[in-house]
């Protein structure tokens, strides 16, 4: 790898570079801000953003974008043998269960078996006992460029003690991008993750607590699931 160099002068120029964007480009970056919590002010997202193009080597500045600010999870598949998937586990929601994230997918090798999809479990007390609720979505073949899904699942009103929520791309050759999964039931949101971190440290999952944290499978490292610079 070449060695990355740059100066003082370099991080003084983003101030200069904010201030030569038309202001109908500032308005993309102020946008693209709204979903990026902790830079709420486009100047602060594009700041991050061009400091950290400058030191990973990349040209400066960015674009901004609706569906991605700074970083997001990369899920890979290269071999049907392997199942590759993810969910996360909540607890004391009230149905529905609304869904929403942008992602992009790109196909490593025409599809034959089962397409990229996301899935929910919900789990409620009965009369007589426990019940157990699915629902899930599939998603087409052939590659998607960055978009939203947005989509409700599970029974309006019903109140669920324990919750899952997973994407998978077993039996797949794919990489998909995620950015924005935001999780909310009737009440509002419960959850939203931008993998955006502190100082730009690289995002990993935390253990599970009481059934409210992500599993990965097979396990969290490269190259099946990476946190990554997302540049388009």
């Amino acid at each position: 790898m070449n060695e990355i160099r740059y100066t003082i002068s370099d991080f003084k120029s983003v101030g200069t570079a904010w201030g030569q964007l038309d202001s109908a480009t500032q308005v993309l970056w102020r946008n693209a801000a709204n979903k990026a919590w902790e830079y709420n002010r486009g100047y602060r997202l594009f700041t991050a953003d061009y400091i950290y193009r400058l030191i990973a080597g990349l040209s400066v500045p960015g674009s901004p974008s609706d569906y991605h600010q700074l970083f997001g999870l990369k899920v890979k598949n290269s071999s049907v043998f392997v199942p590759v998937y993810f969910y996360r586990d909540d607890k004391d929601v009230v149905g529905p269960i609304t869904i929403s994230t942008d992602f992009k997918k790109t196909e490593l090798a025409p599809a034959s078996g089962q397409p990229f999809y996301l899935w929910l479990e919900g789990w409620y007390l009965t009369e007589g006992g426990i019940g157990h609720e699915i629902d899930g979505w599939d998603f087409y073949y052939s590659d998607i460029d960055w978009t939203n899904f947005e989509r409700s699942f599970l029974t309006s009103d019903r109140q669920y003690f324990h919750l899952r929520v997973g994407f998978s791309l077993s039996w797949y050759n794919a990489e998909v991008y995620f950015n924005n999964i935001i999780m909310s039931d009737k009440n509002g949101e419960f959850y939203n993750e931008n993998f955006i971190t502190e100082r730009n440290t690289p995002w990993v999952p935390s253990r599970l607590y009481r059934k409210k944290d992500w599993y990965f499978f097979p396990s969290f490292i490269a190259p099946y699931y990476e946190h990554i610079y997302l540049q388009d």
